[in-house]
């Protein structure tokens, strides 16, 4: 190793909830969160933000400057540069609504537009006159079918009438016009042209445009903005090309903080949130671990808080060792993407129970989206059918055609659902029957290859 070149160490340590109650149990909650503020994964997490934070301080040395070189003798420039952005932005919300307002009304033009209409297209590819063959009006917004003065056949939408659409005259489409003839294109749009330069076909007479008004909030701007004192000042605008600068600044200074605090003390923040799903669910009590959090302490995996409802409300106890391995078997195995997406399960029993399981785990899901955490993933029931099929004593070379699996993952998947009985015995109440049942479906799965491999 040492003549080797270095690969770089990272911390994959995430606090989970069997680790919760035990150091919790053992040296408190308090101790507990210093103890992973002193975490290597802490370290690694505060030493990404070092860059951000050297970062963040150049930015506000900057902002320093900039205020500075923004100020005025008259008074508050920051003030009065914030009054101005104000107004300005009040100014583009006021023009983006009349904008709106415009299409709309364009839109409804269009959906008044009749067969035979004679229309001017302002702008776009087909801009001038054209005759409406078709108003198009079936879908959501009106696509009028042309006849330009071209002789083209094309459909316009609302995006080539910036205003109100208005006919300048009508014009009679013969019954057999067919816009696939050409004949008929060159007919219709002579006729077009003849109506256009007899002058029958005349703009609508223009109307001069309503005012809309001020909006109020402008006008209380820029009042505020002449009454204000540097609105004087014969240095105004370059004061407020450093003030612009200044506001610009700031917005990726608070982006830089946010990101900063998001990655401080975040091992802390998920012990935080984890210890606050434990004390919901009545596993923590303060500083005190629950007769509960005693039995989910002997629980070692990812789905570890499940187990320990599982065995809290009794879902097992009315599976034999049989069915008690198929169903444990949904908490160890976790499917390939090309898997079965309905894999089989036993009919009966452990049907019902893997269907309790998966409620169960929503209604953790739940828990843990409220605190903001998910370490809970949804039981697989891949394995289900595997598991059951050999604790019964099936043959493994039927089982593993049948699965479609090869004996390795089998195997392997096999001796984490004996690890997973093993714990559920150790962690089960001794007056139910679930703790006898564990141990001997162990020993109905650990047998042929898998025993053998195990001593291997």
């Amino acid at each position: 190793m040492a003549s080797t070149r270095t690969y770089p160490l990272n911390s994959s340590f995430q606090p989970s909830y069997n680790m919760a109650v035990n150091l919790v149990g053992q040296v408190g909650r308090e101790r507990s969160r210093n103890m992973l503020e002193s975490s290597f994964a802490q370290f690694q997490a505060d030493r990404a933000v070092v860059g951000l934070v050297r970062q963040l301080r150049k930015h506000e040395d900057a902002l320093d400057g900039y205020a500075k070189a923004a100020e005025c003798h008259l008074g508050d420039f920051m003030e009065y540069a914030s009054l101005r952005r104000e107004l300005s932005d009040a100014e583009k919300r006021a023009a983006r609504g009349r904008s709106a307002r415009r299409r709309d009304e364009a839109v409804r033009s269009l959906e008044r537009l009749r067969p035979g209409d004679i229309i001017r297209v302002p702008r776009g590819r087909h801009t001038g006159f054209a005759v409406v063959l078709d108003p198009g009006t079936g879908g959501d917004v009106p696509t009028p079918l042309v006849l330009t003065y071209n002789r083209q056949v094309k459909r316009v939408n609302a995006a080539d009438f910036p205003a109100v659409v208005e006919p300048v005259g009508r014009l009679r489409i013969p019954k057999n016009f067919s816009a696939r003839s050409a004949q008929s294109r060159r007919d219709l749009a002579s006729s077009l042209r003849n109506k256009l330069d007899e002058g029958e076909a005349e703009p609508p007479p223009r109307h001069a445009r309503e005012d809309e008004g001020e909006e109020p909030e402008i006008t209380r701007l820029r009042r505020e903005l002449r009454a204000h004192p540097c609105h004087g000042c014969a240095d105004r605008e370059d004061h407020a090309r450093w003030a612009e600068r200044y506001f610009r600044l700031s917005k990726e200074t608070e982006g830089l903080r946010r990101r900063v605090e998001g990655r401080s003390h975040v091992i802390a923040r998920t012990f935080d949130r984890v210890c606050g799903v434990l004390q919901d669910l009545n596993y923590l009590d303060g500083d005190a671990v629950t007769g509960e959090g005693r039995l989910l302490a002997k629980v070692y995996s990812e789905l570890d808080l499940l187990v320990a409802e599982c065995l809290r409300r009794g879902l097992w106890e009315e599976l034999d060792p049989v069915d008690l391995a198929a169903c444990v078997a949904s908490l160890v195995y976790e499917s390939r993407r090309s898997d079965d997406a309905f894999p089989r399960v036993p009919d009966g029993a452990p049907a019902d129970t893997l269907a309790e399981m998966e409620r169960l785990w929503g209604e953790l899901h739940e828990v843990e989206r409220e605190h903001r955490v998910s370490f809970l993933r949804e039981p697989d029931l891949g394995f289900v059918w595997t598991a059951y099929r050999w604790a019964r004593g099936d043959r493994l070379d039927r089982i593993l055609m049948d699965a479609d699996m090869p004996a390795g993952d089998f195997v392997r998947t096999a001796k984490q659902l004996i690890d997973m009985l093993g714990q559920i015995a150790d962690a089960a109440p001794a007056e139910g029957t679930v703790r006898e049942n564990a141990r001997s479906a162990m020993d109905l799965v650990r047998r042929g290859v898998v025993a053998y491999s195990s001593v291997g």
